[in-house]
């Protein structure tokens, strides 16, 4: 295709890359006035004879998360066309180029850099796991740079649904896979912890963690064989710093972090952010409860119940927490912070600490599809509750629970009933 030619909408301008499953080109989007990335992908890929409908599926999965991840570090995906005469994504574009160029040693990047690098990719992968997504193929080709300070997490074509998808399988790239990967084992969010401790190695000493003879001799040395210490190759590196790399490198899953929480705590602990900005502990959780109305006649013991029964988490502004049409079947209490309520991209409300969302979950008791989507408008605090989750609180703290969730979303009627009264007259 020539320059000037459309893809669906998109005028394309130039071509970015051509590889064996596809072609890249920077467009533009007269819609929303920007530029894209679409990746229009072979039709010889698809429907390869060996090959094809795993190739169909990858892409089918990578349309299925289309505008499910919205993160200021991840790479959105706005569009996805799958048919028989053309098949395409559409997504942000990232002008700053890949990791890539900075994994040899006369173009390495300052130390701190690297490490807020990584931070934000254990925050963005944290996000992703959050999500139900394993990601399954992170590499430096795979995070782009957004402008000196930023970093987004690209191609979540390999990234799998861990609630719908079978995560036995090995796609990655073989240098970057996981132990777990090479076996052909389940895969959980450790295989990307492994993976973005490969990446770090790179980044870190301008050099592979293995010197394989071939492929097959890769494989076993991931398998077997321990990386040599990053500071061997460079004598200058902070002793924290290599144990934060050997730790993500572990060969059994067990020994590596247990959550990209632990993981980007460690990183917290040698930049310049707050060690809480990803994992929320005990007494912090306790002080958010007891500092919202709702729950102000709770006794201690009750907020200490309820606050262990659900998942925490901190997202940054401008994070899709819900996303309108899409089944789910948790409610989410908002701890701190400000949200945007939409529904077809118009605003319809806006809510802050205290309050309730995606609740038919829970009046239901079963999965139902969103009716608005939420974006964060500032840093928030949520917590995350399965209905059946509550079964397991005592019989007093459910009725007390109970008693609030039903005032609250009460609340929220009168004050929707009272709008409605005023636009009427």
């Amino acid at each position: 295709m020539s320059q000037g030619s459309h893809i669906g909408r998109y005028r394309l301008i130039r071509k970015l890359g051509n590889g064996g499953t596809s072609v890249v080109y920077l467009g533009h989007d007269p819609v929303e006035d920007r530029e894209v990335v679409l990746k229009l992908f072979k039709q010889a890929f698809l429907y390869d004879p060996k090959n094809g409908k795993q190739n169909r599926r990858q892409l089918e999965i990578e349309a299925a998360l289309a505008g499910k991840l919205v993160h200021p570090n991840i790479v959105t995906t706005y569009e996805a066309v799958i048919s028989d005469s053309m098949s395409y994504i559409v997504m942000e574009y990232v002008a700053g180029g890949t990791l890539e160029k900075h994994i040899y040693p006369d173009n390495l990047l300052p130390l701190d850099r690297v490490v807020a690098y990584m931070y934000k990719c254990c925050r963005a992968l944290n996000y992703a796991q959050f999500n139900g997504v394993i990601h399954r193929d992170i590499k430096p080709a795979n995070l782009l740079l957004a402008n000196p300070d930023e970093i987004k997490i690209a191609d979540l074509g390999a990234a799998v649904r861990t609630d719908l998808e079978d995560t036995q399988n090995s796609v990655g790239s073989p240098n970057y896979m996981s132990p777990e990967q090479v076996r052909g084992d389940e895969l959980t969010h450790s295989t990307d912890i492994y993976s973005l401790g490969v990446v770090m190695y790179r980044l870190l000493t301008g050099r592979s963690p293995y010197t394989p003879k071939n492929l097959a001799h890769l494989y076993q040395q991931i398998l077997h064989e321990m990386p040599i210490p990053p500071t061997q190759h460079r004598t200058n590196l902070p002793p924290q710093l290599e144990r934060i790399v050997m730790i993500a490198l572990q060969k059994k899953p067990g020994d590596r972090f247990a959550t990209w929480g632990d993981f980007g705590n460690q990183l917290a602990a040698l930049g310049h952010f707050e060690k809480s900005d990803m994992e929320i502990n005990e007494n912090e959780k306790f002080t958010a409860l007891r500092k919202l109305k709702m729950f102000q006649d709770f006794t201690d013991i009750e907020l200490w119940e309820l606050l262990r029964v659900g998942e925490w988490q901190k997202q940054p502004a401008k994070t899709l927490l819900l996303r309108e049409g899409e089944l789910g079947d948790a409610f989410f209490i908002l701890a701190d912070g400000g949200v945007t309520v939409s529904r077809n991209n118009r605003l319809l409300n806006t809510l802050s600490s205290g309050s309730i969302f995606g609740e038919m979950s829970y009046t239901s008791r079963k999965q139902m599809p969103r009716s608005a989507s939420i974006t964060a408008t500032t840093e928030v605090t949520v917590m995350k509750i399965l209905p059946g989750q509550l079964d397991q609180l005592s019989d007093r703290c459910q009725l007390h629970f109970n008693q609030v969730f039903l005032s609250t979303l009460a609340d929220r009627l009168r004050v929707s009933d009272d709008r409605l009264a005023k636009i009427a007259t």
